[in-house]
């Protein structure tokens, strides 16, 4: 077995002063280490300052930082696509506009330790609001009268205070003479904790297997998702687009996180095929 290429990101919201806290995330592959990082203010969540990272590597070991002026002002939430699109577009950086969209996809799961300063009365309130805003977007919120765990119990009754939320993921890539490529992927985060697994045949790019557990989640529904990895099997997964895989895992019958993990596994794909080709240039 051969080993080709490894990916890890890490994402993290925590308390930065005052009603303030940070978002992070940091990514790492076989190649280069990147960062983005945000304040951003816990009554909007309006961002304050926010800056792009580049670390060296052996034999060039700088670091490199820029302030991302684009995004200052803007609402690190659901429902601000075009302008964090925006603001990655201007960085001009490959990675820029996945790592913004993990961090702001961290603060808006952070938020459940914010209900006073965001407004909320409690959970319940909270539960009520993100019920109906979310109704339909995955598994979960799509079968609420089967739901047999609501989120603020799936969280208790003690909130975070300081760390609010943590997100490590990891996608590693194989090739085995006679099997092809497969490509393993990892998901703890501070509520969720999934793995999949993909083979893909290397001459025609098809997914010949694709598995996944689905080993803490908020609800017995969401595991309900695993069975949409069957529609995959058979593709041609090369240059495939996230909403085209979305359909495919249910969209919002699917979980999202696995979606994103699988969209994950097959853009590392993808960036192996390109990277191979390169060299082979």
């Amino acid at each position: 077995m051969e080993f080709l290429y490894q990916r890890y990101w890490h994402s993290e919201v925590y308390r930065a002063g005052d009603h303030l806290i940070c978002g992070r995330t940091m990514y790492a592959d076989s190649d280069r280490e990147l960062a983005v990082s945000m304040v951003l203010d816990t009554v909007e969540l309006k961002i304050q300052e926010a800056y792009w990272e580049k670390y060296g590597s052996p034999g060039d070991m700088r670091e490199y930082r820029k302030e991302i002026p684009d995004l200052k002002g803007i609402q690190a939430y659901l429902g601000q696509g075009p302008h964090l699109r925006r603001a990655a577009e201007n960085l001009g950086e490959d990675m820029a506009r996945s790592m913004i969209n993990e961090t702001v996809t961290c603060i808006v799961q952070a938020e459940t330790f914010l209900l006073l300063e965001r407004g909320y009365t409690g959970k319940e309130d909270y539960n009520q609001a993100w019920d109906h805003f979310y109704d339909g977007s995955c598994r979960y919120y799509s079968n609420l009268d089967r739901v047999q765990c609501s989120w603020g119990d799936y969280i208790g009754n003690q909130a975070r205070e300081n760390r609010l939320f943590d997100r490590f993921k990891s996608q590693h890539i194989y090739r085995e003479q006679g099997v092809g490529y497969m490509i393993a992927g990892n998901l703890r985060d501070s509520f969720h904790h999934i793995s999949s697994w993909l083979e893909i045949e290397a001459d025609v790019n098809q997914v010949l297997r694709a598995e996944a557990s689905l080993m803490q989640v908020p609800d017995e529904v969401c595991r309900e998702s695993i069975h949409q990895l069957k529609n995959i099997e058979g593709l041609c997964v090369r240059g495939m687009k996230k909403k085209e895989l979305a359909q495919h895992l249910g969209a919002g019958q699917g979980c999202v996180h696995l979606i994103d993990l699988v969209y994950d596994s097959v853009d590392t794909y993808n960036r192996c095929l390109n990277k191979q080709l390169e060299q082979s240039c």
